[in-house]
């Protein structure tokens, strides 16, 4: 950006990044809040990133140790060692119930739904009755149609597929939604049943009720943000679920096998047929699971581990062993989720407010620091490019980083894509507003310079605007005019059309060798030429430079001379005055209309050594401050001591005759060293050695009227010598 800008414009730039940083906050906010629409791309990406927050915390490990939770699972082993062929009498689970109640087991929660009558006979439905009526502790599955946006149970009259319903109403809706990846990562605490006009818990929380000693159909009051099921406030994560916190992979929590609980002495399994040794790993008094206090005061879940079962569902935490070992058995899942209401362990996801403000200030945060960085006009594009990819790259790590942390440390669910999402929008859009606002200020460079200075100069400032200082600043240049010569006088009698064709023609001239010494032409004023060296872009050799062009400009103009008396046009003579000092440059104007441009007493002077040209009848003047810049590249003479019209203070002044190294007539070195021997002994008062010196440079040119002025001026001081305070300054009366 240009420097030097007004406060006022400051703030309106700032007012202009926060409004488009905000607008782009809002498209990130629709894309990724769920307000107008759902993309399903960032929204597994979303849910992915909550399973890498698992897979980086790992298991939690003392879960197996402080469980109140053990799985009898119904394996592979247990059909092989039950003499019994699938599916089993249900007198196996009534004997399951009975030694599970005799272990101290608090509660015994059995994922199967038991839909159809007993296969082998009544006899075992009625054992399985009695024995859950008289346990007192048996939590059955049930299950139903329910829709996948409001969890409502469609059936009329619902058993909720399970015959034993009618023993104690103990039952769960064991469904559980996944999203939309197909991962089980939300858990619902209850379902609705119109027909009844109540709710049914689902069966962890079927299961919480009996280890809690809640009534049956208790379920958790649903506020707007939390359900609160017992005194425990769990987080919602969306309408009717909960996040599930699992504690590890499958097989965290004890699993025992189905045919262990109920080989006690009255029951004979395979293997203790074939043998004829009782094996009674229930009810061992040495190693049975009657004493050993395994199902002691626990909650017991029952369910099957056959995969032919197809109870087996992803999950977001897996072994990591291998792709695809993220699965799980359903027990397990309702096993967590029991787990994280005794625990108090929920994930917490923050709310819709501070996911909407985290997208603001990071979009926000970073259009406004990309923009800076690119404003910043380094050697190379490519380090401000770079700086901005690290912020980018620094706040993407930092947001994943602050999300793992806060999962592993605080059980904190913050969203990664919509922040992330909104610091690669406003890195772009930074990037975007970069190039319009580029392209605009080098349209606006362009316009405003081209035709001030050369092409190549324009290129530099549009390159680097920062070389540009807009308002003005104080600083070192060198300024030159130039005029025609008896320009009114030549002009009058001419035709207006033939004035400005002559007129034109001079001026593009004289424009191309300011514009070739790559100076900044100011204005034009008739037939004067105003430029100046050193601003926009820094100078070292201003000076030099000024010197030079206005060389060239005389020796073009006698080319010009040589073209014009062929076509029989006027010849001219152009008079050069230049300065160098302490100038103010910049735009000056008003507001609708400036000008770049150079103002002070340095310029001013600039402007009457052109004019006092005509007191010596040279054709190039510079002041002392230029002469001392540049006097070992010159060839030139000091004129005088003068003070200008307007000032007090004498400054030296000089003829400029040409650069060193160009070619010089022998007779006008010559001159010119009679000249300087003359100037030095009229400043020390010997009137006839400076008068015989400057007859001297008279004799070798006749024409040259700084040698005829002093050998007047030592003429009359020889005849009436000044006093003694006579310095040699001659006072300029005219413009």
């Amino acid at each position: 950006m240009v420097s030097g800008l007004t406060p006022r414009k400051n703030l309106r730039d700032l007012l202009k990044q926060l409004t488009i940083g905000g607008v782009l906050a809002a498209v990130v906010l629709l894309f990724t809040q769920d307000f107008l629409l759902t993309l399903s791309p960032l929204e597994r990406f979303e849910l992915s990133t909550i399973d890498y927050r698992f897979r980086l915390r790992g298991p939690i490990t003392t879960a197996r140790d402080s469980a109140n939770i053990v799985i009898v699972e119904i394996s592979q082993e247990s059909f092989k060692s039950l003499p019994d062929k699938w599916p089993w009498p249900r007198s196996y689970y009534a004997r399951l119930v009975r030694n599970l109640k005799r272990a101290g087991a608090k509660v015994v929660g059995i994922d199967i739904v038991f839909s159809e009558t007993d296969a082998h006979s009544p006899k075992n439905d009625e054992e399985f009755r009695t024995a859950i009526r008289e346990a007192g502790i048996v939590v059955l599955a049930g299950k139903t149609e329910i829709a996948s946006d409001k969890y409502v149970i469609r059936r009329e009259r619902e058993n909720y597929s399970n015959l034993f319903f009618d023993v104690d109403s103990s039952i769960g809706i064991v469904y559980v939604r996944n999203d939309e990846d197909g991962v089980y990562r939300r858990y619902r605490p209850f379902a609705v049943d119109p027909a009844a006009n109540r709710r049914i818990p689902s069966f962890s929380f079927a299961v919480l009720n009996k280890f809690l000693g809640k009534p049956p159909f208790y379920t958790a009051e649903n506020t707007a943000f939390e359900f609160v099921y017992a005194g425990k406030h769990i987080p919602k994560v969306d309408a009717v679920s909960m996040l599930i916190n699992y504690y590890g992979p499958d097989r965290t929590f004890p699993h025992y096998k189905f045919a262990d609980v109920i080989d006690d002495g009255g029951f004979t399994t395979i293997d203790e047929r074939e043998s004829g040794e009782d094996i009674n790993t229930f009810d061992d008094p040495d190693f049975g699971y009657l004493y050993d206090g395994t199902f002691k005061n626990k909650i017991v879940l029952v369910g099957s581990t056959m995969p032919e079962d197809k109870d087996l569902f992803p999950v977001p935490i897996a072994q990591g062993k291998q792709v695809g070992d993220n699965l799980m058995y359903g027990v397990e899942i309702h096993a967590n989720t029991i787990q994280n209401v005794l625990d108090g362990n929920f994930l917490r996801r923050e709310p819709q407010w501070m996911r909407i403000v985290s997208v603001f200030v990071f979009c926000i945060f970073t259009f406004l620091a990309t923009t800076k960085i690119k404003e910043i006009k380094f050697k190379r594009q490519i380090v401000g490019d770079l700086l901005g990819a690290v912020v980018m790259a620094a706040e993407l790590t930092a947001i994943a980083f602050a999300s793992v942390r806060l999962f592993s440390d605080y059980t904190f669910v913050a969203a990664v894509t919509s922040p992330a999402l909104a610091v690669v929008f406003g890195y772009v859009g930074a990037t975007a507003y970069n190039y319009v606002t580029e392209r605009k200020q080098k349209v606006m460079i362009k316009g405003m310079f081209s035709t001030y200075v050369n092409p190549s100069v324009v290129d530099e400032i549009v390159a680097h605007p920062e070389k540009l200082r807009l308002g003005g600043e104080r600083k070192e240049l060198t300024v030159m005019f130039s005029d025609i010569e008896g320009f009114t006088s030549f002009a009058e009698p001419m035709q207006p059309e033939r004035l400005v064709s002559i007129l034109n023609e001079y001026l593009s001239r004289m424009t191309d060798v300011v514009f070739k010494n790559e100076g900044t032409l100011d204005k034009y004023e008739g037939d004067a030429i105003m430029a100046f060296w050193g601003a926009p872009t820094p100078q070292s050799d201003h000076a030099l430079r000024a010197c030079r062009a206005a060389v060239q400009m005389q020796e073009q103009l006698e080319v010009l001379r040589s073209e014009w008396k062929a076509q029989d046009k006027p010849a001219i003579n152009v008079r050069i005055g230049i300065n160098t000092g302490e100038m103010i440059v910049g735009n000056m104007g008003g507001r609708g209309r400036f000008d770049y441009t150079v103002i002070g007493d340095c310029v001013n002077l600039g402007a009457r050594l052109e004019s006092a040209n005509r007191q010596y009848r040279t054709k190039i003047m510079i002041g002392e401050q230029t002469y001392a810049h540049i006097s070992e590249h010159i060839v030139a003479r000091q004129l005088d001591l003068l003070v200008v019209k307007g000032k007090t203070e004498p400054v030296a002044v000089y003829e400029l005759v040409s650069m060193i190294g160009d070619a010089v007539p022998q007779n006008k070195l010559e001159v010119l060293r009679s000249y300087d021997k003359g100037f030095q002994q009229y400043r020390a008062r010997d009137w006839k050695g400076a008068m015989q010196s400057f007859q001297e440079a008279l004799d070798l040119d006749p024409n040259d009227y700084p040698s005829y002025l002093y050998l007047e001026r030592s003429g009359i001081y020889s005849k009436n010598p000044p006093g003694p305070e006579w310095d040699g300054v001659f006072v300029l009366r005219t413009k």
